[in-house]
């Protein structure tokens, strides 16, 4: 049975071809048995993914502290931060699943991506107070949705539904790539509103366009975990199940934060 998941298929077939070259005899002509993979458990990946999410907010909890004490300080952990989560990112899109399945580079993902949420946070509920708790609500809460509406067969992941969001997906990252470049030059694109002037009707789409790929990324994920089990996968790869998880709610927070500080204004 094939999946839907590309990411899936190539991890199967690259367990398919370690059995088929393991070796069938040891020394002296003696028969050795394959070496048993313990495999990943739906528990293995709760268990990291909260880790990672611990770790993001210890990080993030950092950068928030020092930003009125220090804010010098406070930027170059946001730059560094910036740098490390755009690096993983980078790496999981050209293929470099293997890194993910070590807890070293998940974990580096997590603290850096803390690091520039932490500062991002700060200039947010400084601009409009209580708006940090009511993102993190609305994402918790989204993300838990969309894991009952997957539990309960409401929505499924599909060729085409896969197709339509790597998709949008790559767009996205286009788009954020393209504003961040002109940005450094100076330009401004008008895609996101810092709150100097209204909200314009591309603006509004941008934010809600994102929230919404961000909500229904998780399918992927839950069918990924889903099907990593049934085949049994190996355990390292909860790894990679609980970046992914990651980087999706670190996305929708981010997406969410945007949308309420528009709805604020």
């Amino acid at each position: 049975m094939r999946s839907n998941n590309t990411a899936l298929n190539q991890m199967l077939q690259s367990q398919s071809h370690q059995h088929q070259m393991a070796p069938e005899y040891g020394q002296y002509g003696q028969m050795t048995a394959p070496p048993q993979v313990q495999p990943m458990t739906l528990d293995d990946v709760v268990i990291r993914t909260a880790g990672l999410l611990v770790l993001t907010g210890v990080a993030g909890a950092i950068t928030w502290t020092l930003v009125p004490i220090n804010p010098g300080a406070a930027q170059g952990l946001m730059f560094l931060g910036m740098i490390i989560s755009i690096g993983a990112m980078l790496a999981s899109w050209i293929g470099s699943g293997k890194l993910f399945a070590n807890p070293v580079v998940p974990s580096l993902y997590a603290a850096g991506a803390g690091f520039m949420l932490g500062g991002i946070s700060y200039g947010y509920e400084f601009a409009y107070s209580g708006i940090v708790i009511q993102a993190v609500i609305a994402t918790f809460g989204t993300f838990f949705g969309m894991a009952l509406l997957f539990k309960a067969k409401v929505v499924r992941n599909s060729p085409r539904f896969t197709k339509f969001m790597i998709g949008a997906g790559i767009g996205i990252a286009g788009l954020l790539l393209i504003n961040l470049v002109t940005s450094l030059f100076g330009m401004n694109l008008g895609l996101f509103n810092d709150g100097s002037t209204n909200v314009t009707l591309i603006q509004w789409a941008i934010a809600l366009f994102f929230v919404g790929w961000g909500a229904f990324s998780f399918i992927l994920d839950f069918d990924m975990v889903e099907q990593s089990v049934r085949y049994g996968a190996p355990k390292n790869q909860a790894w990679v199940a609980a970046f992914g998880m990651v980087a999706g709610l670190i996305f929708l927070y981010l997406s969410i934060l945007r949308l309420l500080s528009y709805l604020r204004q």
